[in-house]
C-alpha cells in the first residue's frame, strides 16, 4: 500500500510538469486585443464557439474541481451569471482538463446552472495565458480583451466595474 501511494506523488507531478509547459507557452492577450477564438463542447455535449458571442460581453472564468479558490469563487460566479445574463452578458464557467462527469458530478452537487465548457486539453486556456487557476477574462462586445481578474481575487465589484467601464455592459451595440 506504501508503495503505491509512494507512486501516486510522482506519477501527478510528472502530469502536472507535462501540463505546465502547455500552459506557459502563450502570453495572454493584451486588453484592447481581439479575443482569441476557441470552439468547445458544454456539458451537454453542444459546441460553443466564442466568436458566435459577439455583440454582448462576455465573461470566461477559468476553473477546476480541485482548486480551493475555484470552489469559493462558485456561488459568487453563479449568482452573478444570473443577473448578468439578465443585461445581456453571457457568463462561461471553461473547466480545465477534467473528465465530464467529475464536472457534471460537481454541478449537480453545487446546484449550478451557468454554462460550464470542458477545456479538455487546455487549448482556451493556453490562448489566454492561463497560468493559475481560477482565472476571469471578460471580453466586450466587439470580441476584443476587455480586462481579467487575477486568480483568487474575483468579487463583484471588480467583475462589475470591467463590465461597465470596459466591456461595455448596458450600451447598445449601436452606441
Amino acid at each position: 500500500m506504501r508503495d503505491k501511494n509512494r507512486l501516486k506523488s510522482p506519477v501527478a507531478l510528472l502530469c502536472l510538469m507535462g501540463a505546465l509547459p502547455l500552459l506557459l507557452a502563450a502570453a495572454p492577450p493584451p486588453p484592447g486585443s481581439e479575443a482569441p477564438d476557441f470552439q468547445l463542447k458544454d456539458l451537454h455535449g453542444s459546441l460553443v464557439r466564442l466568436s458566435t458571442l459577439r455583440g454582448k460581453p462576455v465573461v470566461l472564468h477559468f476553473w477546476a474541481t480541485w482548486c480551493p479558490h475555484c470552489l469559493s469563487e462558485m456561488p459568487l460566479l453563479e449568482s452573478a451569471s444570473r443577473d448578468l445574463s439578465a443585461r445581456g452578458t453571457q457568463v462561461l464557467a471553461i473547466n480545465l482538463g477534467e473528465p465530464r462527469r467529475k464536472v457534471e458530478r460537481y454541478a449537480l452537487d453545487h446546484k449550478l446552472n451557468l454554462s460550464i465548457l470542458l477545456d479538455t486539453r487546455g487549448k482556451a486556456a493556453q490562448a489566454f495565458g492561463v497560468v493559475g487557476l481560477p482565472a476571469t477574462v471578460v471580453i466586450d462586445r466587439e470580441g476584443r480583451v476587455a480586462g481579467q481578474i487575477d486568480m483568487g481575487s474575483l468579487d463583484l465589484g471588480s467583475l462589475e466595474k470591467l463590465l461597465s467601464q470596459k466591456a461595455g455592459e448596458g450600451k447598445k451595440p449601436e452606441d
